[in-house]
């Protein structure tokens, strides 16, 4: 009934989300030479010697640092600090859902305010066909012009002059306007439903380069040394989900209904067009061309 014109948007959205990542990745370095430098581990190891040869100042240590721990400030795992921990690649992140969830609620109003079609809209205008014929038909389309798939077929209906293929042509001109403004923005919904986990991805392969060169500069290891890296690997991977899957579930729902949309004014389309067949075979023929030949 329509035709899908190609477009730009998996390019434009790419770009923009790597022109994001790269602001990110920027931003992260300044953090990262902004953050004090941490404890040499020879000082490390020296204190836990001294401990063990004291057991008494052990236990007071442990005590004194049991008492502190309330007046310390816990670590709250907020949206902000997820944020911070995912690293650079939680800005393309954040970018795409932003776009994705606009463009998801404004197609929620445009499909909320925009009145398609009715459930017995099909039986009810293959019934007036049995019954009245285009008589019938024209009369309901006006009785219920507020939908938008009556404006279609009295669009057709209005050119075709009892032509059943100036009535195809004029229905497919007057839906291929509604169905592109129906289908405005999907195809960003579609990109970016792709693109998300792809960049969730990335961020876990990041993740765990550095967790992987931590363990390869460390002259000790233990779980803190890649609990960083492998913390921004799981983040940007749950993060790229977060994002894609409920976007992904609008534009389902969206192409759902265009779908749908389309399909009952084909089905429609279709009984009216037989209709104007059976009218046109029905009418008597125009001979005069042919009794001018034979007297010539």
């Amino acid at each position: 009934m329509f035709n899908n014109k190609p477009k730009k948007y998996f390019i434009i959205i790419s770009l923009t989300l790597g022109f994001f990542y790269y602001i990110g990745l920027e931003t992260s370095k300044v953090q990262l030479k902004a953050q004090p430098v941490p404890q040499n581990q020879e000082e490390t190891l020296k204190e836990n010697s001294e401990a063990q040869e004291n057991p008494e100042n052990q236990a007071n240590q442990e005590q004194n640092s049991t008492q502190e721990k309330p007046a310390e400030k816990d670590v709250v795992t907020t949206i902000k600090s997820l944020f911070e921990a995912g690293g650079p690649f939680m800005w393309p992140l954040l970018i795409a859902s932003i776009i994705g969830f606009a463009i998801s609620f404004e197609r929620l109003f445009y499909f909320s305010f925009h009145k398609f079609t009715k459930k017995s809209f099909e039986q009810d205008i293959k019934d007036l066909l049995e019954a009245d014929g285009l008589k019938g038909v024209y009369s309901y389309i006006e009785k219920y012009q507020q939908f938008l798939i009556s404006k279609i077929l009295k669009e057709g209906l209005e050119v075709s002059n009892q032509n059943p293929d100036n009535f195809i042509k004029g229905v497919e001109r007057e839906a291929n306007i509604y169905f592109a403004l129906a289908e405005r923005g999907l195809p960003v919904l579609a990109a970016i439903s792709t693109i998300a986990p792809l960049i969730g991805f990335l961020g876990t392969v990041s993740g765990m380069i550095g967790a992987f060169d931590a363990i390869a500069t460390a002259d000790t290891v233990n779980a803190k040394i890649v609990a960083a890296g492998i913390k921004e690997a799981l983040i940007t991977t749950a993060a790229g989900l977060i994002v894609a899957v409920p976007v992904m579930a609008f534009f389902q729902y969206f192409q759902n209904k265009v779908n749908n949309f389309s399909a009952e004014i084909e089905t429609i389309a279709n009984h009216i067009y037989k209709e104007l067949l059976r009218i046109s075979s029905s009418a008597p023929q125009d001979t005069s061309a042919t009794v001018s030949t034979h007297n010539a």
